[in-house]
């Protein structure tokens, strides 16, 4: 082969792969680096359209979805661990950093926890939250990946 073959042929298998589909997580919901797997799949999973999402008149409760995350750190830049009671809030309502350290009462089937909001979830809806591992487990079992949630600030 000659080496301009050789040339033409090695920059046509570097644009082919660079052109390549990158695959994303389904749910992301930290600006961290750490490993954020979602159990948002399968299981009686939901597209956002699926669910509805409104605030109660009045008294500033919200409903939505409600899923879990692990994750470090987050958008507000205060670390975390999964046995944190905290969440993710969905951007539409996080405002940017806005309700960084602000405490929220989630409530599901007939149980309730308050939980810090740490961290945005970008590809969470309004009225949604990404709970930490142990918010979640204070409300259902992790395998039940997806919960109606009601919540409100406190």
């Amino acid at each position: 082969m000659t080496v301009m073959y050789k040339f033409v042929l090695l920059a046509s298998v570097a644009l082919a792969v660079a052109a390549a589909p990158i695959s994303t997580p389904a749910h992301p919901t930290s600006t961290s680096d750490a490993p954020t797997p979602s159990p948002t799949t399968g299981k009686g999973d939901k597209s956002d359209s699926e669910v509805s999402i409104s605030a109660s008149s009045g008294d500033g409760q919200f409903s939505g979805r409600g899923t879990w995350f692990t994750g470090a750190s987050g958008s507000c830049a205060i670390p975390f661990d999964d046995n944190d009671l905290h969440v993710a809030m969905n951007a539409p309502q996080m405002g940017g950093t806005s309700q960084c350290g602000k405490s929220v009462k989630i409530s599901y089937g007939g149980k309730t926890t308050t939980a810090k909001v740490l961290d945005t979830c970008p590809s969470c809806s309004s009225g949604s939250l990404d709970l930490s591992p142990a918010a979640f487990k204070a409300l259902a079992p992790l395998d039940a990946g997806v919960i109606s949630i009601t919540w409100e600030f406190v």
